[in-house]
């Protein structure tokens, strides 16, 4: 008993030490803290003066745009008056600088934090300065065509009481921003000092508080140990659950990524384990490694023939394993292009369909065998489908078995798993009630009747991929392969079928990728001579007009190395959007590189193209462009010729682009007709 009581002792004092510990550590966390809260204190005072400096930036660039507003006055005063052309001139380049200067003092302001009411009066102000300018430039026009009388008239009239009503909306704003920048700092100043007594009051609280928390620190250190103990288990846990997700996802579809030449950069697990090759073998060979010589090679020279022109390739492959051994895929291979429209590398998503290739063989193999002693041995067609009910029982594909009537005869666990029905659910219903969209209902009975009289279609011994409807109402990608059975004076379907909806949610997210420009959201030139390849042959066959708008920004190169790459992509960014809104739904709007722009116009002649380029030029003109105020386009038209390829028709295009920069920029080139 002494023994235990001096046990109790020693722990109670090691408690005890353990409590002392942790008050000198909250004591000195608490001394850290407000420390850190002083240099906080000390950074909001920065802040402030960030406030100011902002606040004083303001009243500057109004002070700018007054003192801009009132030496334009003065100098379309003197446009109005002066007798000498060449005076006049040189007033008339003034009043341009000084405007310049008055549009990037506001467009600076602009991009300032002001509350709403400053920002209603700035845009106030630019509503009268769009009103005085129209003036003042008429007044220009005045005193250009030598009606000096007329233009004094106007600007004395019209256009000296504009600007001064919008010299008089800049002073008010001038005037609010004074006051609202003192008392702005006021109010910081006030908050600061009162920021400054808090601490103060809440540090000493704190310090008491810590002296009543460490009395209670001992009481609760055994509970505290056992909810640590508990949560650790529980965090143990769950980080067993989340590395059985991962591996989870990772057998569930074939992965590797080739360089042009076929060469295999990357592999995935479930190639590795498909293959029966480590990744160490897998990396750096090429793809030829698993050539099974099952099939032709008229079969590989077309794959390749179209993943190398920037196509996409589907089929099914069979391929050999390390230890000799077949495996089948269905494979899709998606090439990734460069800026010059060659392949990179290719992205392969494969699916293993081994059980679905074993499964139709067995199926085909017996198919005419049942037909031929379907009468004969009944007691060997009962064992060969209870032998089919074994394997489909085990297998990981839906197997499906629909009578002449189209009621379900035959549903596996895998069918139950992946369309969420349970076999007694489903044996002696129609398939296409349950499982069918409403959209393919009508296209399902057709081919359904045609398939009862003669047990044919155009689905019959094929591969096809359908979308299907499960029990919780979700709709679903499936690849079914389907087969016909003659028993009993009726035609019986048999379906195997295999939910990929994960991989065609995959093919399309690599479409999208690999046909939309990255920065834009635009179409690329890869979809853009896709969509120009089809329309082409459209245009042929009907005979109906089809132009080509191809245009670019002027001078962008001076707004990437004025202002810089970042500015340089929103700017491509918005003209992206402006134009998507301006143009039709059957138009095709893509990036061709760079500031390089194409509108692919159907059913439209040139001088419909001439009109759509024009409405474009002038929407592009009229927009202000937050970072650079003001950007103008170049346009090139050409109208398809009978007979001419999408080379052609686009060097037509570019050439009329040429010609617009060629006459000064801003303007729309039309490709001269056929002579």
């Amino acid at each position: 008993m002494k023994v235990q009581t001096g046990a109790g002792n020693s722990a109670t004092r090691r408690s005890g030490r353990i409590v002392r510990a942790g008050f000198i550590a909250v004591t000195v966390l608490i001394a850290g803290i407000s420390l850190f809260a002083v240099l906080a204190l000390h950074q909001a005072r920065t802040a402030l003066d960030r406030i100011v400096y902002n606040e004083q930036l303001a009243m500057e660039l109004q002070f700018r745009m007054m003192q801009a507003a009132r030496e334009r006055s003065v100098e379309i005063y003197h446009v109005a008056t002066s007798e000498d052309p060449f005076v006049r001139d040189e007033h008339i380049l003034r009043f341009g600088e000084l405007g310049g200067r008055f549009g990037s003092a506001r467009g600076e302001l602009l991009m300032l934090d002001l509350d709403p009411q400053s920002r209603a009066l700035l845009q106030e102000q630019g509503r009268q300065a769009t009103i005085s300018m129209a003036l003042l430039e008429e007044v220009i026009v005045l005193a250009m065509d030598e009606r000096r009388d007329d233009a004094v008239h106007l600007l004395v009239n019209k256009a000296i009481p504009a600007q001064e009503a919008m010299m008089a909306t800049i002073n008010t704003l001038l005037e609010r921003q004074i006051a609202e920048s003192h008392r702005k700092a006021e109010a910081l100043q006030q908050l600061h000092s009162l920021s400054v007594l808090l601490l103060a009051v809440a540090g000493i609280a704190a310090l008491l508080l810590a002296v009543a928390i460490a009395r209670y620190v001992r009481l609760g250190m055994d509970g505290l140990v056992g909810e640590l103990s508990g949560a650790a288990h529980d965090l143990q846990e769950t980080n067993r659950r989340l590395e059985y997700q991962r591996l989870a996802t990772d057998q569930h579809n074939i992965v590797s990524i080739a360089d042009p030449r076929g060469d295999i950069v990357y592999a995935n697990d479930k190639f590795c384990e498909i293959s029966q090759y480590s990744r160490g073998e897998l990396i750096g060979r090429n793809h030829r490694l698993l050539k099974s010589g099952v099939h032709p090679d008229d079969l590989y020279k077309d794959m390749w023939s179209t993943i190398a022109r920037g196509r996409i390739w589907k089929g099914e492959l069979c391929n050999r394993r390390k230890d000799g051994g077949f495996y089948w895929v269905s494979t899709t291979i998606v090439p990734f292009l460069d800026d010059g429209g060659r392949p990179y590398q290719y992205v392969s998503i494969r699916t293993d369909i081994t059980d679905i290739k074993e499964a139709q063989q067995v199926l085909q193999r017996g198919r005419n065998e049942l037909e031929r002693l379907v009468q004969e041995r009944t007691s060997e067609l009962a064992e060969r489908e209870d032998l089919l009910r074994s394997i489909t029982s085990f297998a990981h594909d839906a197997v499906v078995m629909i009578d002449p009537g189209g009621k379900v005869t035959f549903w596996n666990p895998a069918a139950e798993k992946i369309f969420g029905y349970a076999q007694t659910e489903m044996l002696g219903r129609k398939l296409h009630e349950v499982l069918m969209p409403d959209r393919g209902l009508e296209e399902f009975r057709g081919g359904f009747a045609a398939f009862s009289q003669s047990g044919g279609g155009r689905f019959m011994g094929k591969t096809v991929e359908l979308t299907a409807r499960r029990k919780d109402g979700e709709e679903i990608f499936v690849e079914i392969s389907l087969s016909a059975v003659k028993a009993r004076g009726g035609w019986h379907a048999v379906g195997i079928a295999r939910d990929i909806t994960a991989r065609k949610q995959a093919e399309r997210q690599l479409e999208f990728l690999a046909t939309t420009d990255p920065l834009t959201g635009a179409s690329n030139r890869r979809r853009f001579d896709g969509v120009l390849h089809v329309e082409i042959a459209r245009s042929r066959r009907y005979g109906v007009p089809l132009s080509l708008i191809i245009f670019d920004i002027d001078y962008f190169k001076r707004v990437n190395d004025s202002l810089g790459h970042p500015v340089g992509d929103r700017v491509l960014i918005q003209l992206v959007e402006l134009v998507s809104a301006n143009i039709r739904e059957t138009d095709m709007f893509a990036r061709l590189g760079g500031e390089e722009f194409a509108v692919l116009a159907p059913n439209c002649d040139a001088n419909c193209a001439r009109q759509f380029a024009e409405k474009l030029r002038r929407v592009v003109e009229a927009h202000a462009f937050p970072d650079v105020d003001r950007l103008t386009c170049s346009f090139g038209v050409a109208e398809y010729r009978d007979a001419e390829d999408e080379h052609a028709l686009i060097k037509r295009a570019d050439e009329a682009l040429y010609c617009a920069k060629g006459e000064g920029r801003n303007r729309v080139g039309v490709a001269g007709s056929m002579g």
